[in-house]
């Protein structure tokens, strides 16, 4: 008996599974104190610009061959340059031995694919800068005011709250307590903080703190402008990149090797734009509808709880908790009964998300189950922080995938089943197949199996 349940395929997996997850977390702990850590944290700043083109370059990109591809439509067509013209000579020799060049289809091709980049390049830029201007002159002014005013009432609303909490949680005097406790340590934390940390050593630690900020943001600034920059040069050039990528390939690697590493980047690309843009998109469409449902109903700080929201929806599984704790504690302290309405209303908001938007637009492009997610979500976190959280889904969903795809490419070669149906096994709860996946199943299994026999 001991021996079966050693042998178990879950028993298996589950020991991988724990294996796997101590030797990622040892391999972190001990890169955390080499200076490995430090040397990988100077490469990350000096390659932010590149991060950060790379990235938009991969959100603009579905855009950018559109725009490319109906803008070069309309040249042509306006041009007229048919399959005909194309087999013209571009020359004619005239007597006496001159040459007279005649217009070349195909230079004028290449005219209009070049407008065409250029023209959907402008267009590219006007996207971004109108994204970041409308940011930057509605969201984050607001955003920052209501942190002050959050920040200039805290004391008020700590008492406020306390006082709300002694008025209508009689019944509960533990809870009470908590809540005093929290709301006097919280007013004294915060002047603590504020004296020790701003106006200590004659305001010089506020002129550092203010100057350390000014320098973080003009290096975000000039990092986001060439950022820009290297996006709109990887959308013009991405063809010339990818050709020359694919000439090294065919000089180092063997033809089904050159097929598998092709198959790997397809996985990667179609798995990555259909979860990032899709996440992307959902997010936004949550923070939008989060705001207007704040303001029919009516409640204080809309704009930077929508903001919490909409951002923490990026992560899978746990991004809705996320957001909806911080964003409680802020209407706590404004307005308890409101929390309360709040936290139904970004229930069935979710419920939504995740039952109609979320399968709309993220739709099957991870392809693993939620115990996946989970298991991803929870190793990327403890890894990597927030964007290990947001995109350790789709790095394992694309090792997941390409597993798969092997698994089954090895399958047709011996022959055998490939359907995941063929290897379950629910005899211990007395079920056969044919009564969980019908008769029609099992006959087409045994007619597979007969030629093998």
């Amino acid at each position: 008996m001991l021996r079966k349940f050693v042998k178990s395929p879950y028993i298996k997996a589950s020991i991988a599974l724990i294996v796997s997850g101590s030797v990622l977390i040892m391999l972190s702990n001990v890169l955390s104190k080499t200076r490995f850590t430090a040397g990988m944290e100077t490469i990350n700043k000096t390659l932010m610009p590149v991060y950060i083109g790379v990235f938009i370059a991969f959100l603009l990109c579905p855009i950018y061959n559109k725009l490319v591809r109906g803008i070069y439509i309309r040249l042509r067509d306006s041009g007229d340059i048919s399959h005909e013209a194309l087999k013209r000579p571009s020359r004619t020799r005239l007597a006496g031995g001159r040459v007279k060049a005649v217009d070349d289809p195909t230079v004028r091709m290449k005219r209009n694919l070049a407008i065409a980049k250029i023209g959907a390049s402008a267009i590219s830029i006007m996207i971004i800068v109108a994204f970041f201007a409308l940011i930057g002159y509605f969201v984050i002014p607001q955003i920052v005011m209501s942190i002050v005013n959050l920040m200039n009432t805290m004391p008020q609303r700590l008492a406020y709250f306390s006082s709300w909490s002694e008025h209508h949680l009689q019944s509960f005097p533990q809870i009470v307590k908590w809540i005093n406790e929290a709301a006097n340590a919280g007013t004294s934390e915060i002047i603590d903080w504020i004296r020790d940390n701003i106006l200590k050593d004659n305001f010089q630690n506020l002129a550092n703190l203010v100057s350390a900020q000014i320098i973080s943001v003009v290096r975000g600034s000039a990092n986001l402008f060439v950022g820009i920059l290297i996006s709109i040069y990887l959308l013009n050039y991405k063809e010339i990149i990818f050709a020359n990528t694919r000439k090294i390939v065919a000089a180092t690697c063997s033809e089904q090797r050159s097929r598998s590493l092709y198959e790997f980047v397809k996985i990667i690309n179609e798995t990555f734009i259909g979860f990032i843009v899709g996440r992307i998109l959902d997010a936004i469409i949550i923070g939008i509808l989060t705001y207007v449902c704040l303001l029919v109903l009516n409640m204080p700080l809309a704009l930077l709880i929508a903001v919490i929201v909409g951002v923490t929806n990026v992560i899978p599984f746990f991004g809705p908790f996320l957001g909806a704790i911080p964003s409680v504690c802020l209407l706590m302290l404004e307005d308890p009964v409101k929390a309360g309405y709040f936290i139904v209303m970004i229930f069935v908001i979710q419920q939504l998300d995740g039952n109609v938007i979320g399968p709309k637009i993220v739709g099957s492009a991870i392809g693993i189950g939620s115990f996946w997610v989970l298991i991803a979500v929870l190793i990327g976190g403890g890894l990597f922080g927030f964007l290990g959280m947001a995109l350790g889904v789709p790095v394992f969903a694309v090792f997941y995938r390409y597993a798969g795809k092997l698994t089954n490419s090895k399958l047709r070669k011996r022959s055998k089943e490939t359907d995941i149906r063929s290897y379950t096994d629910y005899a211990k709860f007395g079920i056969e197949e044919k009564d969980l996946y019908g008769e029609n199943h099992v006959t087409e299994k045994l007619n597979k199996d007969k030629p093998n026999r």
